[in-house]
Parts: structure tokens; sequence; C-alpha cells
């Protein structure tokens, strides 16, 4: 057999998936005499207004060999098939841990390190200051309509991390045997099998749900222990290694430690000497936590902006076409960058939401941000995104957070102190005046009509001025028809939890492991969790 990889496969809207007779006809070889085609990425290409296709990139075997020149054999090139598994990556680092590992956070990191530490066989206790997530689902609806802030059960804190209540993208930039594993089990637990396959995957909060229920069921019946409504109050260090953590339940009931029933109506104290922290990046207080304690952290760049919404039909016919059947392509997206005149910042777009909704996401009192969610079919009237501007480290080590909750309290009192958001349509904002009248929006809470040069950040204003012009040219319309909801500071996290990146543990407390985003090492639902399964893949039993 002769192995070869065909890139970029054209493949017509209502044939999708039909790789083989489409193979057969660019390298002009009978579909029979094609064996073992296996599909390695594919994503919809649009570059050609009006005529999108899906493009794949395949790998198969043929009899005999195949001419890889001339214009019929464009996109051919010899392969070797390799495997991308956990199994065949190298145990080199190997990190020896103790037989019990206390994991602080239920979001993708701290769910996927349970996992696959449960199955090398370890003892996991998992303790999240948020509620399950059919109970967190019913706190944001219920918020939505009384605006009672819940700090510990909202659309960032709960089972499955602010990832659940956002778009649901899977897409990352780097697919490695972590990630890849990581797309394997979601699988595994129900979620469909493209999302191993396609360029940018998406499930769809809904979706992510019932996921979320199916991934406790399996950490449950590995012999893990998942302790809701669990918060961490405080750690011990005594020699450089962790010793012992501090846990408050938020509700004062009681809770399982180990087979032993234990009052936490108060804080209690607990010995630990493996702990991992898969925190998110909104848990300020840990932050602080392990600033008093003594553990290393540095100031990292980030990135805030606003949220922009448009009608979906106007992104549906700029990026695909007037005529374009969206039942097929789903609905359309935009990925836009532009550096301002002075070359001095940027702004670019980020998280964006195909037929979804606006949330607030606010993880203290006093404060708002917003985000983007959408559900699995995207079928919303109305499209959002965050449009952001990068934001350097700060020379004060928790001076990117001040400037986050200056601007997060800011826009609460200019809506109103009751969560209704500062808002203003893109054409009035140019022209620096405040709206008389907002168009429709998705966002639960209300808007209020604001002139953002007001009150927000003048540097973050003028590059986002300069961007949305560009995305004009772009994209028409982009001006005309946008509004903003204001404001998005939550792309990341001003603050990096300082670690060996062969070992993930802090760079100066042994025993304290940090992943995902809260740590500032992942970006994302898909390399968030793959930090998890990349520490219990190099875990061994001490």
């Amino acid at each position: 057999m002769f192995t070869y990889r065909f890139r970029e496969l054209a493949v017509a809207l209502h044939k999708k998936g039909d790789v083989r007779a489409a193979l057969a006809r660019e390298i002009r070889v009978h579909p029979e005499k094609i064996f073992n085609i296996e599909v390695e990425r594919f994503s919809l290409d649009s570059r050609r207004k009006g005529d999108p296709h899906w493009s794949y990139n395949v790998i198969f075997d043929v009899a005999s060999p195949l001419r890889t020149t001339g214009s019929s054999a464009r996109g051919l090139i010899e392969a070797k098939r390799e495997e991308r598994s956990l199994d065949a990556e190298p145990l080199g680092n190997s990190m020896p841990m103790p037989g019990h590992v206390d994991i602080v956070g239920a979001g993708p990191s701290g769910l996927w390190a349970a996992l696959h530490l449960l199955r090398k066989g370890f003892s996991v206790d998992i303790y999240e200051q948020g509620k399950c997530v059919e109970e967190r689902f019913r706190d944001i609806r219920r918020f939505f309509v009384d605006r009672k802030f819940n700090a510990h059960s909202n659309v960032l804190f709960g089972e499955g991390g602010a990832g659940a209540f956002s778009d649901g993208k899977l897409n990352t930039r780097s697919r490695n045997a972590f990630s890849e594993a990581v797309l394997k089990d979601m699988v595994g637990f129900g979620v469909d099998e493209s999302v191993v396959t396609f360029a940018k995957p998406h499930i769809g909060t809904d979706r992510l749900v019932l996921m979320l229920r199916e991934i406790r069921a399996e950490i449950v019946r590995l012999g893990g222990h998942i302790h809701f409504s669990t918060a961490l109050e405080d750690i011990e260090i005594k020699d450089g290694r962790i010793a012992a953590i501090k846990l408050r339940e938020v509700r004062g009931s009681r809770l399982e430690v180990r087979g032993a029933s234990v009052d936490v109506s108060l804080p209690f104290w607990k010995p630990c000497e493996a702990l991992v922290l898969a925190v998110g990046h909104s848990a300020r207080s840990v932050y602080t936590l392990l600033h008093a304690r003594g553990v290393a952290l540095e100031s990292k760049a980030f990135a805030m902006g606003v949220r922009v919404e448009h009608p979906q039909m106007l992104i549906n016919m700029r990026q695909l076409g007037k005529d374009v059947d969206t039942r097929l392509t789903g609905a359309a997206e935009y990925f836009l960058a532009t550096p301002t005149l002075d070359k001095t910042s940027s702004a670019y777009s980020f998280c964006m939401c195909p037929g979804g909704i606006l949330v607030p996401c606010a993880s203290e009192p006093g404060t708002l941000a917003t985000n983007g969610m959408s559900y699995s079919r995207r079928n919303g009237p109305f499209a959002n995104g965050a449009i952001a501007v990068p934001i350097a480290a700060s020379e004060k080590l928790f001076g990117g957070l001040e400037l986050q909750r200056k601007i997060e309290a800011d826009a609460f009192s200019v809506g109103g102190k009751n969560y209704a958001a500062p808002a203003q349509t893109i054409k009035s904002f140019l022209a620096h005046k405040e709206d008389a009248r907002l168009p429709k929006s998705t966002y639960p809470c209300g808007l209020v009509p604001s002139n953002l040069w007001g009150w927000m950040d003048k540097t973050i204003c003028k590059s986002l001025a300069e961007g949305f012009q560009n995305f004009d040219r772009k994209i028409p319309g982009f001006i005309e028809d946008g509004l903003i909801v204001a404001p998005e500071t939550r792309t990341s996290s001003p603050l990096r939890m300082s670690r060996n990146n062969d070992t993930l543990e802090s760079a100066n407390t042994k025993g304290l492991f940090v992943l995902g985003e809260g740590a500032g090492y992942a970006g994302g639902i898909v390399t968030s969790a793959a930090d998890g399964v990349r520490l219990a893949h190099y875990a061994k039993k001490a």
C-alpha cells in the first residue's frame, strides 16, 4: 500500500461527508481503489462569496503509486500515518505524586485532571465553590429575572466553569495528544464525533450541560468525590510544600471527606499533600490568597473591550453570500483584527457567537461584565462577539485586576446598579454621543443608553474606534447596524501563577499544581482540559 495526504479537498455543501467520490475525481482513481480514508480536518471554505464549500484534509491508501506533480495532483503529497495518542506520548517527565489528590475547581482543567488521575488509580476529591450544572442553570435563569446576584453560582462559577455558559467552542490552535484525548473523551460522553476533525467545533450550552452530567457520573463511577458549594479559604505551606487546605461549605450543610461526614458549616482544615488549582480566570480571591501565602505570581498581558451585536442576517450575507443556504453551512462567523494607525495598539474579535445571546458575567457584587453564549443550533436572530484591545502587563502585580474592577464597577453604576448594561450604537460611539433610543438586543437584564467615552478607558475607546472603521471595510454595515454592550473584561486573567512547565508545579511551592486559564497557561475549553490531561499523564504514584 502507498499512503498519501490530500489537502483542501473541495466537497459541495449538500454532499458534506462524501469524501471518497470527491477524492476519486481529484486523483483520477476509481473510488473502490481508495482504502483507509481518514479525515484529519475539515472546515467551511467561504473565501469565494456566494460559493462556499467544505474543505477536507484526508489521508488514504492506494495499491499503486500516484503522481504528486502536475495540475491533476494539486494538494497531493506522500505521507506517513502518525499515531497521535497518549500511548505514543513519552513519559520522560514523570512526576511523582501522592496517591490522593485534592482538586479545587470543576471547570475543564479540574474535571479532566480528575478523570485521567482516577483512570491511573489515584483517588481524587474535587472542591467547587459553585453548584452542579443543573442547579447552576436555574440560578442563572433566576438572576436574569430578579437580579439577585449569587457570588458562588453564576455564569462564571459552578460545574463546568465559565465555558459551560459560553459559545462552547472547542477549537484550539495546536492539536496534540492531550487535546486529542479531550475531544475523544467528549465523543465518549455523547458529543458528536465531528468535534475531533472539524476545524472549528462547537457544542453549545445546551449540549455542554448534558456532557457535564456524563462526566460527573464517570468521575463518581471511578471512585472520585465532587463537593459542590465548597470554597477554598486558605492554604498552609510548610518548608516550601503544601501541607493543608482550609475549606468552607457555602450553604452550611454537611460534606463527605474521604468517607467521613464532617460538619462544614464553619471553615475546617484538612491535610493535603497534592493540591491542584484549576480555579478559572475570575477566581480573584484565590490570587489574593496565594499572594498572601507567598506563592509565586506574576502580572501578564490580557485584553479588554466590549461586546458588539449585529443581525445574524447581515453577517451571513457579508461572510457567505446573498443566497447561501445557512441550513447547510450553519450561521456565519467573523474573525477580525487590525492595528491602530500609530501601530501602538490593535483591536480584534474574540469569542464570536453566531446566532447567540449576550449575558451578564460578574464574579463580585457591584460589578458588571458581559459575555456571549449560544446554543447548539446557533439559530438566534443576532450575532455577537467581543471586540478586544490588548492590555500590557502591569508593573504592579494586581494592576491589571484593579483596572478590570474599576471598569466593571463603573459599568455597574452607569447601568443603574441593577445589572442593566451601558450600551451605544457603533455609529453614535464614533460620533461621541449618547443614543436617544437603542435597537433590540438579546441582553436579558436591560440596556441603558450611555456614551462610553465618558467612563471607559480612553485608550481602549480610541483603539475600538479605529478597529470599527477598519472592520466596516471588511464587513459593510458593521458600523451602521452594530450595537455595543459594555464592558467585556474577562477575556483572560491579568495574572499568572508561575509554574514549572515540565511538571505544572508551582515555581516555589512543592505539591501545588496550577492549571488552565486561572493559572494563565490556557485559553479556552480544550486547552484548559488538555492541561489537566497532561498533568495526569505524567503523574505517577510516589
